[in-house]
């Protein structure tokens, strides 16, 4: 099965992630629980902007690195940063909630994009190693139109 054969896979599980993040988030949140005003409001939709960013990047992402020599360390790590990020918004959501339990929608993404930014060069790293072993195994190879 190639690695591409894993991208749709990858964006279904990103794409049930987010919606189980925005699930919590306004379990979390109980907008409905008082009176709201439009502020209220738009400083939620903001904060439930900046956890889902982190999967969307994810999920953009999937497509270029998905027939390189680095697609399986992508894909590696954008389901462990997914699954974790969505285990701390649960854990803070179900498992231990108290009243700092809203941090998370602040540190979780911020702890997802530094994750998704080594992931990155990482990937790019191993593609610039792959290139280099490429090039070498060319130049070293005989050529076919023989002497002259």
């Amino acid at each position: 099965m190639s690695a591409a054969a894993f991208v749709r896979p990858l964006r279904l599980l990103l794409g049930g992630c987010m919606l189980a993040v925005l699930t919590l988030g306004l379990y979390m949140a109980g907008p409905w629980n008082g009176a709201a005003g439009l502020y209220d409001h738009l400083g939620l939709a903001a904060m439930l902007g900046w956890a889902l960013l982190p999967y969307a990047l994810l999920g953009l992402l999937a497509r270029r690195f998905s027939l390189a020599a680095d697609a399986r360390v992508y894909q590696g790590g954008a389901l462990l940063l997914a699954l974790g990020g969505l285990w701390a918004y649960a854990d803070a959501a179900l498992g231990h909630p108290d009243a700092q339990g809203g941090l998370v929608f602040v540190f979780a993404p911020l702890v997802q994009c530094t994750g998704l930014l080594v992931l990155l060069a990482l990937c790019l790293l191993l593609r610039l190693v792959a290139r280099a072993r490429a090039g070498a195994a060319a130049d070293q190879a005989p050529s076919r139109g023989g002497k002259r």
